[in-house]
């Protein structure tokens, strides 16, 4: 796994830290990890057509593509509006599940790979929610 990230002023935050990222991700090596340094938010993919609707922010996003490659992304957040225990929720429930999701898709077969995939993750000011797109 290779990490990028960017410093944040101190209102601003992550859903989590660069070690929670090389603890869980860290043995992937088709992933790279990027922590603000692409996007400042979040924004669909011109392929996508079949977008589902979000009402919170976009915390992080992971997408594979068609060559088996992988980029996780995290998007700042007001430290406000998401706070220590959203934090320790994120580290504790969706980190494992995000990892198990990519895991799955990293070990199909090249000729099972239909398209690229992303799996977005929502906070909505009290729980985290998780969209699956597919696109071409």
């Amino acid at each position: 796994m290779t990490l990028r990230s960017i410093n944040l002023p101190k209102t601003r935050r992550f859903c989590a830290s660069r070690a929670d990222l090389k603890r869980t991700f860290g043995e992937i090596e088709a992933l790279s990890a990027h922590m603000g340094d692409l996007n400042a938010g979040f924004k669909f993919d011109g392929r996508c057509y079949q977008r589902p609707r979000i009402a919170g922010a976009v915390i992080a996003s992971v997408s594979v593509s068609r060559e088996l490659t992988a980029i996780l992304q995290l998007y700042p957040v007001a430290v406000a509006e998401y706070g220590p225990a959203a934090a320790a929720e994120f580290k504790e429930r969706v980190l494992p599940k995000l990892k198990g999701w990519l895991v799955s898709r990293l070990s199909r077969p090249q000729t099972a790979v239909l398209g690229c995939e992303q799996r977005i993750i929502e906070w909505t000011g009290g729980k985290h929610r998780e969209h699956d797109v597919r696109y071409l």
